[in-house]
C-alpha cells in the first residue's frame, strides 16, 4: 500500500503532461485562426479606353493610367478603324482591306481576314455585329458612293448589304435626332425624344408612347456660352440629341456659335430624361453627339478633336491622352 501510494503522483504528473499536450495544439490553432485578419480583396481593374493616335492604336484605362501602343501601322500605312471583341479581351483593326486582331492579356498580333473586293475602295467605318462573328464595314467606292458589306472574322469573303440588313446586324441604338420632324425611341420603348418650337428658339421634349403626355426636359435660356451669331431671331436651337444607352439621360448640344460660312458647334450637355439641370460635358465645342456609353451607363467617351475625353453623369468631363475615335473595352 506503502509502495502505491508512491507512485501515484509520478503517473498523475504523466497523465497531466499528456493532457496538456494534446490540447495545447489545438487551442494554438483556434486562437491563430481567430486572430488571422480579413484578406484584402483586389481592386478591380478599370476599363480600357483604345483609341487612333498617328495612325496607330493605342489603349489608355480610364482613370488616365497603364497608356500603351497596342498595334503601329507600317510605313506609308494607318490603321483606318478599329472594333472590341464582345467580351474585351480583343481589339479587331483594319489596314487597307485586310483585319488583324490583338490580344488585350500578351499583345500577340494575328490575322482577322480581309475583304475580297474589287479595288478603289476604302473601308471608312467598322463595326461589330451582334453575333460577334461578324465585321459590319461602311465602304466608299472609287465614285466616292457609300456601300455596306458584313465579313465573318477570318474570311474573305464579303456580302453586300442593304440600309436594314446592315441595321439588323448590329446592337441596337437609339437614333440621333436633328430636325422638328425627327423622333428617338428610349431604349426601353416607352418614350420618344423630339425637339419643338418654344417662343423662337427650340427645346427638347419626351412624350410617353402610349398616352402622348409630353415633359420638356430643356431649358436653354438656362445655359451660357451663346453667341450672337448662334441665335437666329434672338432664338436658341439645337444642334444633335439622343438617348444615353440606358435611357436615363438625354445628352444634346446647342448651336451656341456658328462661323461666317454657317459651320455651328456647341458645347456637350446632359440632362435626366425627365427634366432636371443641364450638366457640361465637353470642355471644347462639338459638331455631334457622342454614344460611347459603359455598359453601367456611368461613363461617356468621346474626342474633341485632339483627345480623348471621358465625362461622368456629374458633368465632370476630364481629357486623358491626345487622340481620336476612342470606344470602351466590354466589361463583363
Amino acid at each position: 500500500m506503502k509502495s502505491f501510494f508512491r507512485i501515484s503522483p509520478v503517473l498523475l504528473l504523466c497523465i497531466t503532461a499528456l493532457l496538456l499536450l494534446a490540447c495545447g495544439p489545438k487551442h494554438s490553432t483556434q486562437k491563430q485562426a481567430a486572430t488571422s485578419p480579413t484578406p484584402t480583396p483586389t481592386p478591380k481593374p478599370k476599363p480600357f479606353v483604345a483609341y487612333l493616335k498617328d495612325g496607330d492604336l493605342w489603349a489608355i484605362r480610364s482613370d488616365g493610367t497603364d497608356e500603351r501602343v497596342l498595334a503601329v501601322s507600317a510605313e506609308g500605312q494607318t490603321i483606318q478603324d478599329f472594333v472590341w471583341s464582345l467580351d474585351g479581351s480583343r481589339v479587331y483593326y483594319v489596314v487597307g482591306l485586310k483585319f488583324y486582331e490583338v490580344v488585350i492579356a500578351n499583345g500577340n498580333i494575328a490575322s482577322a481576314g480581309e475583304l475580297a473586293i474589287p479595288p478603289g475602295v476604302t473601308i471608312d467605318r467598322m463595326e461589330m455585329g451582334r453575333d460577334g462573328n461578324t465585321f459590319a464595314l461602311n465602304v466608299v467606292d472609287a465614285n466616292l458612293s457609300n456601300r455596306l458589306y458584313a465579313v465573318t472574322i477570318g474570311q474573305t469573303e464579303a456580302r453586300e448589304l442593304t440600309i436594314d440588313q446592315f441595321n439588323e446586324l448590329l446592337p441596337l441604338r437609339s437614333p440621333v435626332i436633328k430636325t422638328i420632324s425627327e423622333m428617338s425611341v428610349s431604349p426601353d420603348g416607352n418614350w420618344v425624344l423630339f425637339k419643338d418650337i418654344v417662343g423662337t428658339g427650340e427645346e427638347l421634349f419626351v412624350a410617353n408612347v402610349e398616352t402622348g403626355a409630353r415633359i420638356q426636359v430643356t431649358n436653354l435660356y438656362q445655359l451660357g456660352g451663346f453667341e450672337a451669331s448662334a441665335e437666329t431671331e434672338g432664338g436658341r436651337r439645337i444642334m444633335e440629341a439622343t438617348w444615353s444607352a440606358d435611357g436615363r439621360y438625354i445628352v444634346f448640344n446647342p448651336i451656341q456659335y456658328c462661323s461666317e460660312i454657317g459651320l455651328c458647334s456647341g458645347r456637350l450637355f446632359l440632362v435626366e430624361a425627365f427634366g432636371g439641370p443641364q450638366l457640361q460635358l465637353s470642355i471644347d465645342m462639338m459638331v455631334n453627339v457622342p454614344n460611347g456609353w459603359t455598359s453601367d451607363g456611368n461613363l461617356l467617351v468621346y474626342d474633341d478633336g485632339s483627345r480623348v475625353v471621358v465625362a461622368d453623369t456629374q458633368g465632370f468631363p476630364k481629357a486623358l491622352t491626345e487622340g481620336h475615335h476612342p470606344k470602351w473595352q466590354p466589361v463583363l
